[in-house]
């Protein structure tokens, strides 16, 4: 075991190697939050399910990586009110793409809010991982477990990678492992992310097409447009890719 983590490290310390073996194809997941978590009080919490599920897919080939809606539709949720009286909601899901190129440290991303469309370019940064010996089977695949803290909310998050799927991806935008992430937790069950299907296939540049059109915006400041809206709604805003 020892002599495999030492393996990964080096892995992770000398970047992905790009005339390494890849892999094509698209992998489905399960986006989940938990909408309760940044509900304000009980009576707004009643009035809405605990849990909303996206599906989501992850277009990769090699280095290249875009993360999308499986599809961009009006979601119907049924629900009841703290009476007990049935609700019907209909909101129309955001169209978000993440698109990543780890060889080149590229990244855009298309985001929706509020029905208008931002565009963010940025270099990616390398992300601290850190190995912590944890393996478990996952859709058939040895996974080992890397952690690391987001600086910006002081948020905990724990992924489980393959190496038998020598990409650097995953989920939103999430990466730079050597190896495919099926499984993730952001915030102790705040946003979980699981992979729930594997199609490897020859992909086409449209599969892979980077994200285009919108406002074009620094992450800062998208980040300030968010937090501005959050406080005209009362701090509500739903979270994930």
């Amino acid at each position: 075991m020892k002599k495999r983590i030492l393996g990964v490290l080096m892995t992770l310390c000398y970047g992905w190697n790009a005339t390494a073996q890849t892999n094509e194809g698209i992998v489905l997941y399960d986006q989940k939050i938990n909408m309760h978590r940044r509900l304000p009080d009980e009576s707004m919490k009643a009035m809405m399910p605990e849990f909303h599920t996206d599906k989501m897919q992850l277009a990769v080939r090699g280095v290249e990586s875009l993360y999308k809606n499986v599809e961009v539709n009006d979601i119907d949720e049924e629900t009841t009110d703290q009476n007990g009286n049935a609700m019907r909601m209909v909101r129309r899901g955001p169209q978000n793409e993440i698109y990543r190129n780890f060889e080149e440290k590229k990244g855009v991303e298309l985001r929706e809010l509020a029905g208008q469309k931002f565009l963010i370019r940025d270099e990616l940064k390398q992300t601290p991982w850190k190995l912590t010996g944890e393996t478990k089977k996952i859709n058939g695949y040895d996974c080992m477990q890397a952690t690391y803290t987001q600086p910006e909310r002081n948020q905990p998050v724990v992924a489980w990678f393959t190496e038998a799927i020598p990409v650097s991806s995953g989920p939103a935008g999430y990466g730079g492992l050597p190896g495919l992430i099926l499984e993730m937790d952001v915030n102790d069950g705040e946003l979980v992310y699981t992979a729930t299907k594997l199609d490897f296939k020859k992909l086409t540049d449209a599969d892979l097409k980077v994200p285009s059109g919108g406002k074009k915006v620094t992450e800062a400041q998208f980040n300030k447009i968010r937090d501005d809206f959050m406080k005209e709604r009362g701090g509500i805003i739903r979270i994930g890719g």
